[in-house]
C-alpha cells in the first residue's frame, strides 16, 4: 500500500517513477523519465491548488494562535510555502515538459 502512495507513472509511456526516481524535485532540478527521457514536471494546476490551501492554513493558523497581524502571518505562510512546496511535489502527478 505504502509503494502504490509513493510510485506515480510517467504521463508519457506509463510506466512507474518511483519517490528516489523523482528527488530531483526537491532541489528544483530538470527531472527526466528513466524509460522514455522526456521531461517531466509537476502539475501546475495541482501546484498551484496546493500554495493556495498550504498558506492560507498556515496564515490562519499564525494569525489565530500569534498577535501577529494577517499580512506579517500570510508573509510567514508564503516563506513556508516555499520551503515545503517542492516535498508536495513529490506527492502528485506529473506532466510532460513541453517548455523546451
Amino acid at each position: 500500500m505504502l509503494n502504490e502512495f509513493v510510485t506515480r507513472s510517467c504521463p508519457c509511456c506509463n510506466k512507474p517513477l518511483k519517490l528516489s526516481d523523482r528527488l530531483a524535485l526537491l532541489n528544483r532540478e530538470p527531472l527526466n523519465c528513466k524509460y522514455c527521457a522526456k521531461p517531466l514536471k509537476p502539475n501546475v494546476n495541482i501546484t498551484l491548488f496546493n500554495v493556495f490551501w498550504l498558506s492560507m492554513s498556515i496564515s490562519w493558523l499564525i494569525k489565530n494562535t500569534t498577535s501577529l497581524n494577517y499580512l506579517y502571518a500570510l508573509a510567514a505562510a508564503l516563506f513556508t510555502v516555499s520551503v515545503f512546496l517542492p516535498a508536495l511535489d513529490l506527492l502528485f502527478a506529473l506532466e510532460p515538459d513541453e517548455s523546451g
